[in-house]
């Protein structure tokens, strides 16, 4: 079975901005504490986050976004869905592996049992005070058809051998007649339905899937500030500047012990988004006037990777109607 090519992600602007994603090679911590960008201090505990949870997020962002965007954050899908568009890369004829159904449960097992405090903001009614902290998850429920995996699971352990592979199949089969569409159901965290509602960063997936690491960490970064750009001589072109401390390379999950070494990790981070992503003239690490360095992003107006859509999906206009939005063009 061949699925239509995926051609966006989809993530909140918070979410993206947040500086507990942890993607990278170092060891993974499933209680972390940083200071954002804006000076407030982020949390994130009850199981890491990590590239696959970041991947899987924006795909089912993305996914509810094409089922319509229902108000109560509720889709079905199937793994093979997801893992196609995680780890096929293109390939056609390819179907996930156990091992693949694997990490694809355990992204999304973190997404529902990790805990995130937002500091500043009451999610309930939108109140901002610096001193709110808001408790929250990401996804709110997960529902797993097992039989799928199973069935999955017993043909993978069965190889070549037909004759055992057929049995698998006439095994299974009564079962996975009614679960081929939804062998899973999610349900996105309601807080985080209504952020969506009021804005959406749009990613291009190709180019979401060809970076990773700090490059991914800083993609993210750069596209969901992209109200943030400010004009430059050249009428297409904007820019968009950091100062380089330690807590913007914290929030790019960079932790050598020197600061050059961090540095030079960012700049390689950087060239890498720059040869992905078409949309981006440059973007370099540069010695600052006063001493120190800054992060420089210029980014063309007219240019979009693959032909994607603008970077952020404004507020969506919307009607509800049994529990749905319907979206217009």
């Amino acid at each position: 079975m061949t699925l239509p090519e995926r051609r966006t992600g989809m993530i909140d602007r918070d979410l993206a901005t947040q500086p507990f994603w942890q993607l990278g090679p170092q060891s993974l911590r499933k209680r972390i504490q940083r200071r954002d960008l804006f000076g407030a201090i982020a949390k994130a505990q009850g199981a890491p986050l990590a590239e696959p949870e970041l991947d899987s997020l924006s795909w089912i962002i993305d996914e509810w976004y094409q089922q319509g965007s229902p108000v109560h954050g509720r889709i079905r899908f199937t793994w093979y869905a997801l893992g196609c568009d995680l780890y096929a890369g293109g390939r056609a004829s390819w179907s996930p592996s156990g091992r693949h159904r694997e990490l694809m449960k355990e992204a999304i097992d973190h997404l529902h049992e990790v805990v995130v405090t937002l500091r500043s903001i009451n999610v309930n009614d939108g109140d901002t005070q610096r001193t709110l902290r808001s408790k929250v998850h990401i996804l709110e429920t997960v529902v797993d058809h097992d039989v799928v995996g199973s069935f999955r699971d017993e043909l993978d352990n069965a190889e070549d051998d037909a004759d055992e592979r057929e049995r698998v199949r006439k095994k299974h089969a009564p079962g996975l007649g009614g679960l081929r569409a939804d062998s899973v159901e999610v349900t996105i965290a309601p807080w985080l339905v209504r952020q969506l509602l009021t804005g959406t960063v749009v990613l291009d997936w190709r180019t979401q899937r060809k970076l990773g690491g700090a490059a991914k960490r800083l993609w993210y970064q750069l596209s969901a500030l992209a109200a943030d750009y400010e004009p430059t001589p050249f009428p297409d072109v904007v820019a968009l500047t950091f100062v380089l401390d330690e807590d913007f390379y914290a929030a790019m999950h960079l932790q050598a012990d020197r600061e050059r070494d961090n540095r030079s990790a960012l700049a390689a981070a950087a060239r890498r988004i720059v040869a992905a992503d078409d949309s981006y003239r440059s973007i370099e690490v540069l010695r600052a006037d006063g001493g120190g360095y800054v992060l420089r992003a210029m980014r063309s107006l007219t240019a979009q990777p693959g032909g994607a859509a603008p970077t952020v999906l404004e507020r969506l206009p919307a009607r509800e109607v049994d529990g749905q939005l319907q979206l217009r063009p």
